[in-house]
């Protein structure tokens, strides 16, 4: 089995939700980055989304490899 390569979506989704809760964090410890933990949390909500897409089109990638190896056997 083959390690598959990580794509540009996933490494953006981790990229986001890692600066979501950078930002959710920092709404806790100051009261002004408070105003804007609606924003942290949608942050975070995209990122998931954005690493989910990556994970769907490795395994979509990974299925029509194997997909096309077994037709040519």
């Amino acid at each position: 089995m083959c390690m598959e390569r990580i794509n540009g979506e996933t490494i953006t989704g981790i990229a986001l939700a890692l600066l979501g809760i950078l930002f959710i964090y920092a709404g806790m410890v100051n009261s002004v980055w408070a105003t804007i933990r609606p924003a942290a949390y949608l942050i975070l909500a995209i990122g998931a989304a954005f690493i989910t897409l990556g994970v769907w089109e490795i395994r979509k990638k990974r299925t029509s490899y194997v997909k096309e190896e077994h037709s040519h056997h």
